[in-house]
């Protein structure tokens, strides 16, 4: 670190003028000394790796989020357009406005495809964000929906087929009288073998999740049997997911009446909304993780010049040493900044 105020000129003592003390060192007890000088190195590695290792990650985050806000804005920007075009086709019946509309839908639907690579893995199907693991697809299985009815079906074995390239049928056992944890325990213990996770959401029904590379795999159906209280016995019964998304748009299909057209207009306003948040709460993130690198870069400058301290007057402190010494060698040193010391250790 350069030091650019310049320290007052110290006027070296004269050796002759003045009785030269000479300081002995009192030696080390031969037991300790190489314990303290083997610690410090060992402890300065350990703290540097930790502390290079956190702030790698906190980087790795801050890329993925840097990503997913730039996502966020582009789907911001579709969204007020088809917000536009549904306000503008409730207040009008032309059928060019219902064209424009359609052709808003599809661009929009395109974008939402691209969520996974556009984001970095970073935002799931309804714009939650993920940093720690990667972005799971979150669905409802029919009949397993309702956790109050899995607790009155009494006892029930049930043989489920998660999947085509499943070797092997997973068995829950339900009883009656489980509490929640013990029946998303039962539901895990059989089934995340296959890559899927039992959990409730905010209102307490049964949901289910798996990592978005296996979710392309799940579509295709997932079979269960049962012994006639929640499925039939004897055969399987095919069930067909149903994923969350924020935003679940059929131009097809939801532009054929008023009622329909009014249903989206508000879905998006939600989503508006909810990215809203998510950007604030994005930007905020951003901010404190700089702020925490800014500083722990200020932290490893600080160590760097107490350690070169040390090891300079370490240096002299090993000989026999005088005022006059320690002084001159501080006042070589005011000016001698870190650039200058690595280019001639180079």
């Amino acid at each position: 670190m350069k030091i650019d105020k310049q320290l007052p000129v110290v006027t070296p003592v004269d050796p002759q003028g003045r009785r030269q003390t000479v300081v002995r060192e009192r030696p080390l007890e031969p037991s300790r000394q190489p314990a303290v000088v083997a610690e410090q190195p060992a402890a300065r590695a350990r703290k540097n790796s930790r502390s290079s290792g956190y702030g790698l990650q906190l980087n790795r985050q801050l890329s993925a989020m840097q990503s997913a806000d730039s996502y966020l804005a582009d789907l911001t920007g579709r969204l007020d357009q088809l917000k536009l075009s549904l306000s503008r086709q409730l207040t009008s019946s032309k059928g060019e406005e219902r064209q424009v509309l359609r052709q808003t839908i599809d661009n929009l639907n395109r974008l939402l495809e691209q969520r996974s690579e556009r984001s970095a893995g970073s935002l799931d199907a309804n714009l939650r964000l993920s940093l720690n693991e990667p972005a799971r697809s979150r669905f409802s299985l029919p009949g397993l929906e309702s956790l109050e009815a899995l607790q009155v079906a009494g006892r029930e074995t049930l043989i489920i087929k998660a999947g085509r390239q499943q070797s092997e049928p997973r068995v829950v056992a339900l009883e009656e009288g489980l509490n929640a944890e013990q029946l998303l325990r039962r539901f895990n213990n059989a089934l995340m073998p296959v890559g899927i996770r039992a959990e409730l959401n905010a209102e307490g029904d049964l949901r289910f999740s798996s990592r978005e590379a296996d979710w392309k795999r799940l579509q295709g159906g997932i079979q269960v049997q049962g012994e006639g209280r929640l499925f039939e016995g004897g055969q399987f019964t095919q069930l067909h997911p149903r994923e969350e998304r924020l935003l679940n748009l059929d131009g097809n299909s939801r532009l054929d009446n008023f009622q329909s057209q009014r249903q989206m207009l508000d879905e998006v306003v939600q989503a508006l909304d909810r990215i809203a948040l998510l950007r604030d709460q994005l930007a905020q993130r951003q901010q404190e993780i700089r702020e925490f690198l800014a500083q722990q870069s200020d932290q490893d400058e600080q160590e760097w010049a107490q350690e070169y301290a040390r090891s300079v007057f370490g240096l002299m402190h090993k000989a026999a040493s005088s005022y006059a010494a320690v002084t001159q060698a501080v006042v070589a040193q005011a000016n001698l900044n870190r650039f200058a010391v690595v280019s001639l250790l180079s």
